[in-house]
């Protein structure tokens, strides 16, 4: 009579009806902690054949990392062609054409002042007017921001380089992982008998 009494307690606290609607028949069970089975009856069912039509893992081609790398490595911007991240590809152009106009600015205005300070060093004035108004320590001093700023433009584009190589490797690497929205996380509750007295457990079901 208890036995029956904790069953129904049981079943109204932790079964609603819509649940125990969908739990179907339970099976007695001699091993502890063995919970029930439920199946679900809105699933599709398969054919024991079908799954001779899907193509096998080695049929199927898969994206290529080290292509994305070396199209990258030849030709910036290609890896992310190559990935069809065609968005990207603008990035990286811009980012370099940037880097190589800093360079060939910067290193113009370095070229013209060294020849300048270098030619008031040794004849203490300049032929062009425009380098004479400045003073010897004025010539050094500009002559040496540009060249900072030169050398920093060659790392900068080193970096665009590397970066846009990188880039196209990680995302090649993802290329065939999937995300899916149909996530899902069941959370049921169980009952199962061990040598006749009943148990209680909560299933938790993740489908992705």
């Amino acid at each position: 009579m208890k036995y029956f009494i904790y069953i129904a307690i049981i079943g109204c606290c932790l079964l609603p009806a819509k649940l125990w609607a969908q739990a179907g028949p339970i099976n007695d069970s001699s091993v502890v902690g063995n919970p029930v089975n439920f199946s679900n009856t809105n699933s599709e069912s398969v054919s024991p054949n079908s799954s001779n039509n899907q193509p096998s893992a080695d049929t199927i081609q898969r994206h290529s990392p080290r292509k994305a790398t070396l199209l990258s490595m030849a030709l910036p911007g290609a890896g992310q062609i190559y990935n069809r991240k065609y968005w990207k590809a603008p990035l990286v152009y811009v980012a370099g054409g940037a880097a190589i106009y800093s360079i060939l600015f910067y290193n113009k205005e370095y070229n013209g002042f060294k020849e300048a300070y270098a030619f008031r060093v040794a004849n203490g004035f300049n032929e062009e007017e425009f380098y004479n108004q400045f003073q010897t320590p004025t010539l050094k001093s500009y002559r040496d921001y540009y060249r900072y700023y030169r050398d920093l433009s060659y790392i900068a584009l080193g970096a665009v380089y590397i970066l846009q190589v990188v880039d196209a490797a990680v995302d090649a690497h993802f290329y065939d992982f999937k995300i899916t929205e149909d996530l899902t996380l069941n959370v049921m509750p169980t009952v199962g008998f061990t040598q006749g007295r009943p148990n209680h457990q909560l299933s938790f079901a993740l489908r992705f």
